[in-house]
């Protein structure tokens, strides 16, 4: 059975529609010469990098169901494995590590705790789904209070069709995280593919036809849902007192506490990636358009402040800000860094051109479109991954 990925079945036609204009980057004489990685991590449908104290973890098989073997790896800084642990039937979702353990979910409906010095398995709680595609539990778990939050999915049937919600049971989960014993589990009425937050003593998650919801911690009744158009790629996060939540078509600032929204915003045509720090949200999408909202409270108004707006000109693949700054990967294989006014700092290639007199690569190259980046918290080391490797780029001086 072939490795089969829940978003390139449900996204399969607006890719290959995006990919067939031909993405190419401008003719040049010259192209750049590539940033050199530190060292390359090879693998299939690579998931965010997660940062532990001693440690990079890196889920393979992510958003994948059915087919061979996954692995999920704790590399060191020079890209060599300290321990590996695999999942049969399905890739791994993003870890969280909390107390020096790393909780995690798979497509094979589990969810389990491992120790995060040997990757030896501690508990695993079984959703007991039986399908070889669709299902599974990809989002970042939340710890707290001696719980871990989840959403799961999982069906009955060995062939469900992904793409018909009925033929799945979603829930969102909460376990004891001694020994992975299910403490309450609230259905839902769509796939929770990104991780709960909590915020105001609330958890709140989004399925995946865009409904948000907030959850009593201790009972899993629901306290309050919204609505918001578009589909959720991005679990909600707490910015700046804001709890911010982004679809595709919209985000949104919502009190976490009542189940309110105090602001939308529609800047992009169609987000393809979210990122924030500690008072800005940014957002990439397909045009190329990446679009800085400010995060800070603000009077209840419609309006939503933008600090700026910069012009990749390829769809972009990802966005990471930290400490070391703004950077936007787009898909051509190229980094901008971008300035506080949301002007470009520099741009420089990440791979080698494959078209002969153009630069950078095309987003149907089926081993290299780009899936996240992660920035270093402590050092100027910008991980990124792709459905085929995991490389770390030094983006100290770009």
């Amino acid at each position: 059975m072939p490795d089969w990925s829940r978003r390139d079945i449900l996204l399969a036609l607006g890719v290959t529609g995006t990919a067939g204009g031909g993405w190419y980057l401008a003719e040049e004489p010259h192209c750049a010469s590539p940033l050199e990685p530190g060292w390359t991590y090879h693998g299939d449908y690579w998931g965010p990098v997660v940062e532990t104290e001693n440690a990079l973890l890196v889920p393979e098989g992510y958003g994948t169901t059915g087919g061979d073997q996954h692995r999920l790896a704790a590399l060191n800084h020079h890209g060599q494995a300290e321990w590996t642990t695999v999942s049969e039937g399905g890739g791994f979702g993003v870890p969280a590590v909390h107390e020096n353990r790393v909780y995690i979910g798979t497509g094979d409906d589990t969810v389990r705790a491992l120790d995060a010095a040997t990757g030896r398995i501690e508990w695993t709680y079984d959703a007991g789904g039986v399908e070889e595609y669709g299902g599974g539990a990809w989002g970042q778990p939340l710890v707290a209070d001696g719980r871990v939050y989840v959403g799961i999915s999982h069906s009955n049937k060995p062939d469900p069709d992904p793409s018909d919600e009925s033929q799945y049971t979603h829930r969102v989960v909460a376990l004891d995280s001694t020994d992975g014993s299910e403490l309450w589990a609230t259905e839902v009425t769509a796939m929770v593919e990104h991780g709960p937050a909590l915020a105001s003593d609330i958890v709140v998650s989004g399925s995946e036809d865009s409904v948000l919801r907030g959850f009593n911690p201790e009972t899993g009744d629901v306290r309050w849902t919204v609505s918001l158009p578009g589909k959720t790629w991005w679990q909600p996060v707490f910015v700046n007192e804001s709890l911010v939540f982004a679809t595709t078509e919209t985000v949104a600032k919502v009190n976490a506490a009542e189940g309110t929204v105090q602001q939308t915003k529609n800047p992009l045509d169609e987000m393809a990636s979210f990122d924030h720090d500690e008072d800005t949200v940014y957002l990439g999408g397909t045009s190329g358009r990446v679009v800085a909202l400010t995060a800070t409270p603000e009077a209840e108004t419609s309006e939503w402040s933008v600090k700026w707006e910069y012009d990749a000109e390829i769809s972009v693949g990802a966005i990471a800000a930290g400490d070391a700054g703004v950077f936007v990967v787009d898909q051509s294989g190229y980094l901008h860094r971008v300035t506080d006014e949301g002007r470009r700092g520099n741009r420089v290639p990440l791979v080698e051109s494959r078209y002969e007199d153009r630069c950078g690569w095309m987003i149907d190259s089926p081993d290299e479109k780009i899936e996240s980046a992660h920035l270093d918290s402590w050092r100027s080391w910008l991980y990124v991954s792709t459905v085929g490797w995991v490389r770390p780029f030094d983006v100290g001086d770009v």
